[in-house]
Order: C-alpha cells, then sequence, then structure tokens
C-alpha cells in the first residue's frame, strides 16, 4: 500500500497559522472576501468577522442574522460596541454569545434595557476583561443636574457586583478572560450608590484600570463598611471626581479610600474641589495611596500643577504632563523629585519651537541636568540647540529613550544620516566620545552628544523611533 505523503506548501498562503494571523489586519469587508476563497480560509477568517460587532456600523447587518447563525457563530463575538437600544440588544441574547471581553455601551434609561444589559454580563461574567457605560450628559453639565434629573442610574451594575463563579480547574482562571476577570471599567454620567460600588471592586479583584467621568456616588452610609482592599494600580479620574463624590454626602472619604495599592493616576482635571483644601488632599493621598509614584497631568492649570509637583506629591518617579503647563514653576515642581524621577513627558497639544517660547526651553534644560535618574526623556514639542546642551552638562547617565529635536537637523534625510551615523559607531565599538572640533556639523555634535548614553536604546529626533544597537564591545 502506497501512502501519499503531503508536499510542502506552495505559498504561504497554504498555511493555517499564517492566514489566522493575516486576519487579523483585515477588516470586515476584506475578511468576508477571503471566506469565500474556500472552506479551509473559511475556517481560518470567519473568527475576524465575528469578533467584533460594532452597533454604530454593523447594526442593520447583524438584524438579518437568525439565531441558527448565531448558534453557530455566536462564540467567536469578543467585542460589542457602541449598543444604545433595547434593539440592539435583545440581537444578543443567545446562549451562544456567552464570552464577550468587550462590551461599549450607551445607557438607555428604559427598565427593559437595564434588565437585558444584565443578562448580557452574566452570560459573559467568566470572560468580560473591559466594560465602557456612558450615559448622556445632562443639560447643564453638572453633577447638581445629573442627581437631580435622576436618569443616570446604572442598575446593571449589580449584575456586575454578583460573585463570580470560580473555575473548575481550581486554579483562579476563568473561561476566556485570562484569569483576571473584569481589567478595565470605563463609567461616565452615571449615579450608583457607594456600596454597589464597593461591591464591584470587591468582585473584581483583577481590576487594573478605572476609568471615571462624572460619576455620582450616593448613600454613603457610615454604617457600611467599604471595600478598602482594591488591587487597582492605575486610576482616570479628575480632583473634583475623587473628592466632591456626592454635594449631600460631606462625610464620605474620598475614593482614594479604596485604593491602598494605586500607583498611577490620570488627573484629567486639576480643578480643586469645594470644601477640600490642599492640606487635606496632601494627607490623604499620603495616608491611603503610599505607591503613588506615576502621574499624568490632562489639564492646562500650570499653578495647580506647580504645586501639586511641590508641596503634595513625593518621590515621584514618573510625570507626564501637557506642553501648555511647561514653565518655570512646573519644571521647578519637577526637578524637587530629581532623586527619584526616572521618566519625564510632555505631550504635544501643538508643536511649539524655540523661536516661539525661548524662556521654556531655558528651563527645561535643568530636567536632565539634575534628574540624574532620568531613564525616559520625551520632549517632543520642543526644538533643541545643540550648542546650548553642550553648555548644559547632561547628568542621567542612565539614559535609555530619549525624544527630542534638534535645530539643524531639519530634514528627514538630515535625521536618518545622524542616527545611521550613531549606529555605524556603536556597532564598530567606537563608544568613546568623539573629539570635537571646531567645524563639526550638527549631526556630529549631536552624536557626539548621544555617544555619552552607554544605555540609550530608543532615539527619536523627528521622524521616527530607532533602536540603537548594543556596542560590539
Amino acid at each position: 500500500m502506497q501512502i501519499a505523503r503531503s508536499g510542502p506548501p506552495n505559498s504561504p498562503f497554504d498555511l493555517s497559522e499564517v492566514r489566522t494571523r493575516i486576519a487579523s489586519f483585515l477588516d470586515h469587508k476584506d475578511c468576508l472576501s477571503c471566506i469565500r476563497v474556500s472552506r479551509a480560509w473559511f475556517h481560518d477568517f470567519v473568527p475576524a468577522v465575528w469578533h467584533t460587532i460594532d452597533f454604530a456600523r454593523d447594526a442593520t447587518a447583524f438584524a438579518k442574522v437568525t439565531p441558527e447563525i448565531l448558534e453557530k457563530y455566536g462564540g467567536f463575538i469578543s467585542e460589542v460596541l457602541n449598543t444604545s437600544s433595547v434593539d440592539h440588544l435583545q440581537l444578543l441574547q443567545h446562549s451562544k454569545v456567552n464570552s464577550l471581553k468587550v462590551i461599549k455601551s450607551q445607557l438607555v434609561h428604559v427598565c427593559m434595557y437595564h434588565l437585558i444589559l444584565s443578562d448580557t454580563f452574566r452570560r459573559s461574567q467568566e470572560s468580560l476583561q473591559s466594560l465602557d457605560i456612558q450615559s448622556n450628559a445632562p443639560n447643564p453639565d453638572t453633577l447638581e443636574e445629573q442627581r437631580r434629573q435622576g436618569q443616570h442610574f446604572l442598575l446593571s451594575m449589580d449584575a456586575i457586583s454578583s460573585p463570580i463563579p470560580s473555575s473548575p480547574l481550581g486554579n483562579g482562571t476563568t473561561h476566556g478572560g485570562g484569569g483576571g476577570g473584569l481589567r478595565i471599567l470605563k463609567l461616565s454620567y452615571i449615579n450608583i450608590t457607594r456600596e454597589t460600588f464597593s461591591n464591584v471592586l470587591r468582585r473584581c479583584p483583577g481590576l487594573q484600570e478605572l476609568d471615571l467621568h462624572h460619576v455620582l456616588f450616593l448613600n454613603h452610609k457610615p454604617s457600611i463598611s467599604l471595600f478598602t482592599k482594591s488591587k487597582l494600580r492605575r486610576l482616570v479620574a479628575s480632583f473634583s471626581q475623587v473628592w466632591k463624590v456626592d454635594p449631600n454626602d460631606r462625610s464620605a472619604p474620598s475614593l482614594l479610600a479604596h485604593f491602598p495599592l494605586l500607583k498611577e493616576w490620570r488627573i484629567t482635571s486639576l480643578t480643586q474641589p469645594t470644601d477640600t483644601s490642599l492640606v487635606t488632599i496632601r494627607e490623604e493621598i499620603t495616608r491611603c495611596c503610599p505607591l503613588l509614584y506615576h502621574i499624568q497631568f490632562n489639564d492646562n492649570d500650570s499653578a495647580m500643577a506647580s504645586y501639586l509637583l511641590t508641596n503634595t506629591f513625593t518621590g515621584l518617579q514618573s510625570c507626564c504632563l501637557l506642553d501648555a503647563i511647561i514653565d518655570s514653576s512646573t519644571v521647578f515642581g519637577l526637578v524637587t523629585h530629581r532623586d527619584s524621577l526616572t521618566s519625564v513627558s510632555v505631550m504635544a497639544t501643538s508643536i511649539a519651537d524655540i523661536d516661539y517660547r525661548p524662556t521654556t526651553i531655558d528651563w527645561l534644560y535643568m530636567i536632565p541636568r539634575f534628574c540624574q535618574h532620568l531613564q525616559v526623556l520625551d520632549l517632543e514639542s520642543y526644538l533643541w540647540d545643540i550648542h546650548e546642551i553642550e553648555d548644559h552638562w547632561w547628568v542621567c547617565e542612565g539614559l535609555q529613550e530619549l525624544r527630542v529635536r534638534f535645530k539643524g537637523l531639519n530634514t528627514p534625510q538630515d535625521i536618518d544620516d545622524c542616527l545611521k551615523n550613531l549606529c555605524d559607531l556603536i556597532r564598530s565599538g567606537c563608544t568613546g566620545l568623539i573629539r570635537p572640533r571646531d567645524k563639526d556639523t550638527v549631526s556630529t555634535r549631536v552624536v557626539r552628544h548621544l555617544l555619552r548614553f552607554k544605555q540609550l536604546r530608543t532615539v527619536w529626533l523627528g521622524t521616527e523611533d530607532y533602536c540603537v544597537p548594543r556596542s560590539s564591545a
């Protein structure tokens, strides 16, 4: 008997692994075309077609899907986005739609919507990793008006705070969820009770990121213990959100009381909450969040940012700011953390060159001059003068990532030539300083400056990230 042996594939597309990888990069239309090629291609591209259902785009097409089709393919649905009606949720009511990882929903103030949304949560409670629930902003857009209208209650949150079944394997892992349960929770214009919020944190031990925007916490009762052992690491919220949780709930502690392990806080607004002093804010941060070392300011209040850097936060390791608030006071605030700061990033609200902001960049020179432990310096908004840098010695010898622009490197070709020269010198083992000469070009001066940083791995000078090779020596 002769045994038929299959030969090597004639094309990379003959490999299922390659087709599956390609499917993750294609849009729905292209995947649908690939499905029609053959049965083998069908099995590799059909999961990508069903992976994400976006009702802002797919509502009409998905309404034609029959229960029989969901029976076959409902298990492939991983993300459901922009549900905004009872009809949208009813289309998802099938026992096979039970492995959702991401849900993004626009809350509708109809009782049936809450009930079906709760059912959707429960069916996928073992796999759900990211939940984004939004309601409409009240008019006027204030917490007081939100509370007065009484239309923003998230009744479905009780489904999230219900007990999660233990894994049949007994090892803490859950079906489809990577073992972590809910990891990202985003709430916007929502009213919930403090007790429900506490229960959500208790039932979601794997929660890594919490994003709160105009969330009103109601009905705090001192007789009900709050959950204060959350393992949350990252918070996105304004100061007012954290402290002014309810105008009629003055006795309630700040939200920081829940998060003793908080490490990173992205502050969306620096407006100081009423009836809360800056001294109280500093004391609560120190007491409740002793590990809070990473701060991002997404506001342009430079006075408040500089005060917090100087007087409130201690031992910061990383700080990210908008370029609009960079001035002498905020730079001074950063430098007060020179013994601990390892990363400074300035986010560009607009490209600002030295010609327009000469005073600011003079102060920015202080950061690499005094912060000796810096590993990341990201100042894309500013145009630096290499001659000025040579007069301001950088002490951050352990720098690993640098993102700046230099005067004189004006074109992509100039930048490419400069970085190619740097990489060639490092590969050849020439990591010592280049002897300066009077007629050195800007490119040569920049290379000489960068060679000082033996641990430098990533450089951006205005075009794209370059990976710096390790020295052959």
